[in-house]
């Protein structure tokens, strides 16, 4: 028992040695740290939120092209540990405009402070979100990257608004409802059009024979022709008969009620 016990009580020792061993504090992504994700977000959106409605096609087109001019060349950019394609253009800054031009059409107020940024990794690609708090509503800013080339900028870049648990619960039981409305009436529809394939049938039964009924009223019935015909046809057989009879009783001298004449063939 006393094995057992110091057995277990290696292992344990053991497990949380290796948990002590995991560090985080100098992970990177694409190469470079959270705080640099930090910091370019938030000059994107900085950018975004001072930038005047009026200078909007000028500024966009200026940003895209020339990028921070403020910061000197590429050494700057690369001292103050952001990615060396700002020292050249701003990537994707149109996109990030665009989609903030939407969004500012749910007013979101006047613009507070940022919050850090959270930084995730999957796979090739790297996602950087960015909560901007405003006085009325908060903007999620997401920034996609290539992992494996982070300096050719982001590849894409989008702005929505954060809403509470209590909007996302109301819209979510506004779509549940829709669904079910939805799914009821054509529920309707098919019980009525199954109905129909047992009703045409019908009527269209009741119609042929009332068709029929029309055309049997209408139609003109001759009983009579064929019994006088078949009437005439027998009275010339028996005639024809008693003839016959006559010219055999004459021929052989015997009497007529000593034969019957039972059938004619005619040549």
């Amino acid at each position: 028992m006393r094995k057992k016990l110091l057995l277990l009580l290696t292992t344990l020792v053991l497990a949380l040695n290796v948990v002590a061993c995991g560090n985080k504090g100098d992970e990177t992504y694409g190469g470079y740290t959270t705080e640099s994700y930090n910091a370019l977000t938030q000059l994107y959106m900085n950018y975004a939120v001072n930038l005047d409605e009026k200078e909007y096609d000028q500024a966009t087109e200026y940003f895209v092209n020339y990028g921070l001019s403020q910061l000197g060349d590429a050494e700057a950019v690369k001292n103050a540990g952001l990615p060396d394609f700002l020292a050249t253009s701003f990537v994707g800054f149109d996109q990030l405009m665009e989609s903030y031009k939407e969004c500012k059409d749910v007013k979101v107020g006047e613009f507070v402070k940022f919050e850090d940024v959270t930084v995730e990794k999957s796979g090739k690609t790297i996602t950087a979100t960015l909560i901007s708090n405003f006085t009325e509503r908060n903007l999620k800013t997401t920034f996609v990257f290539k992992a494996n080339d982070v300096n050719a900028g982001p590849t894409a870049i989008d702005v929505e608004p954060v809403y509470t648990l209590g909007e996302t619960m109301s819209k979510a039981g506004l779509n549940t409802i829709m669904g079910i409305l939805i799914v009821f009436t054509m529920l309707v529809i098919m019980s009525g059009v199954i109905k129909c394939f047992e009703i045409i049938p019908k009527l269209e039964k009741r119609a042929k024979d009332k068709k029929e009924g029309k055309t049997a009223a209408n139609e003109v019935v001759v009983p009579a022709a064929a019994p006088v015909a078949q009437a005439k046809n027998e009275t010339d057989d028996l005639q024809l008969i008693a003839v016959i009879a006559a010219a055999i009783a004459a021929s052989t001298g015997a009497s007529t009620d000593s034969f019957v004449v039972r059938s004619i063939k005619k040549r």
